[in-house]
């Protein structure tokens, strides 16, 4: 596997020195999650040995957002009712938020970050099943790598809060600077490169790695670009429809997926539709 490089020191300074752990058995549970083949059954049973996820879960099928007929009152009826792709994305984003603590940092907006990534993980799972069948995309896989392929930004927070509170300032306070852009200005960084190093030291699958780690790279042409282009389009999408700009398909990015334009437009009307409820479910899963 390749090795995730960055400008500077600071990537290194904080794998030698503050390495997240994830919960025991959090990873067994990722690659779980990650299965296209799994029934909800045994998912079910997978989720009940992380009692946290598994009230969570339920929680949530009971709640305003999910507005059940009954009561819901075992794990399986909470996964049936909230269907594999929440669960899977939910389920995913508890269990990595967990070693992180970004309350160091008041300019991170925790709500806007999750409802980000799991716009993302659903775009990328739509545009993976729109793409050729010769791309061999996984849609469970490339719906994980959605959502993970910001997480690098959770990492700075937590290790670098005051770092980090100066970055979103500053980004928020020019219309016309990126995130990325102030990252790299301040950290000499962007946060693909602080996902991919997350990535790697949690060991996750190579395929995981390459999509979370290369999504923002148009020409990456290596092993596994398939996934990393679908993550990159619907990276972009979704950064598109949080700065309210007019959608403009990457037309290399369409014609490297044998998507078409109006396959692509089609899909990010579904992700416009999509976005205030989407912005409950993080305010929901997340909150205090």
């Amino acid at each position: 596997m390749q090795t995730i490089q960055a400008e500077g020191s600071i990537l290194d300074e904080l794998h030698s020195n503050q390495i997240p752990v994830l919960p025991p058995g959090a990873p067994f549970l990722l690659k779980s999650l990650s299965d296209e083949n799994i029934s909800m059954q045994e998912l079910a049973r997978i989720i009940e040995r992380f009692p946290v996820i598994a009230a969570r879960l339920i929680t949530l099928s009971n709640s305003a957002w999910s507005a059940p007929v009954a009561s819901i009152t075992s794990l399986e009826m909470a996964c049936a009712r909230l269907g594999f792709g929440i669960v899977r994305s939910v389920s995913i984003a508890l269990a990595v938020s967990s070693p992180f603590n970004s309350n160091h940092c008041p300019a991170f907006d925790p709500e806007r970050f999750w409802c980000s990534a799991l716009l993302t993980a659903e775009a990328s799972s739509w545009l993976a099943q729109a793409a050729s069948p010769q791309a061999g995309l996984d849609s469970a896989t490339v719906r994980a790598a959605g959502l993970l392929h910001n997480l690098g930004l959770i990492w700075l927070t937590d290790k670098l809060p005051e770092e980090m509170q100066q970055v979103f300032i500053q980004s928020r306070q020019d219309p016309d600077l990126p995130l990325n852009q102030a990252l790299q200005s301040m950290l000499g960084i962007e946060c693909h490169d602080a996902s991919g190093r997350l990535a790697q030291i949690w060991e996750l699958p190579e395929t995981l790695v390459i999509a979370i780690s290369q999504h923002a790279k148009l020409d990456y042409a290596d092993t596994g670009w398939e996934a990393a282009v679908v993550v990159g389009m619907a990276a972009s999408m979704v950064s598109t429809l949080f700065h309210g700009l007019p959608w403009q398909a990457d037309e290399l990015r369409l014609k490297r997926l044998s998507i078409s334009s109006s396959q692509a437009d089609e899909l990010f009307e579904r992700l416009s539709i999509q976005f205030e409820r989407t912005r409950k479910l993080a305010q929901q899963i997340f909150q205090a």
